[in-house]
């Protein structure tokens, strides 16, 4: 085998992310690093919150990638350049890419706008319904309701 092209690191977490993966999947990811180690450039490069960062598809059904950056090595090093694996798993929901931008701390306020769909859902599930009531728990309890019936003939009445 030919002598590797860039050094290897990865972000502690991230060696997590491949323990969990299902084992045939955890040996492609494996073999795809080995890959990219070796000067493979079978990656695409990320935008948005993710400008310098890659993809790297890790099964043929592309429901698993991996983000890696290339970077500078460090000092102590025997090569220029290193891969640095920042998250492996899931696609779906951008869940892979969510921990990156985590890990990378690229989730601030002055980073560039995420998927507009992924936002929307992200804002709708943290609003409050402006219909909402709001309940106090000591109110509830002593005060008295109408049956529904009741309130239905009434509000009959006050129709004709």
């Amino acid at each position: 085998m030919s002598r590797a092209r860039f050094a290897f690191a990865a972000h502690p977490d991230a060696i997590g992310d491949l323990r969990q993966l299902p084992d045939n999947i955890r040996d492609l990811a494996l073999l795809e690093l080995q890959n990219l180690v070796h000067g493979s450039d079978d990656c695409l490069p990320l935008d948005g919150r993710l400008t310098g960062f890659h993809k790297v598809y890790v099964d043929p059904a592309v429901a698993y990638r991996m983000v890696i950056q290339f970077r500078d090595a460090p000092a102590s090093s025997t090569h220029t350049h290193e891969v640095y694996l920042v998250a492996a798993g899931a696609r779906q929901d951008y869940e892979v890419y969510r921990t990156a931008q985590q890990r990378t701390d690229r989730t601030g306020p002055n980073r560039p706008a995420p998927d507009s769909t992924a936002d929307a859902r992200v804002r709708a599930a943290r609003a409050r319904s402006p219909q909402a009531a709001v309940v106090n728990p000591s109110t509830t309890a002593t005060t008295p309701t109408a049956p529904v019936g009741t309130a239905r003939v009434a509000a009959r009445r006050d129709l004709s």
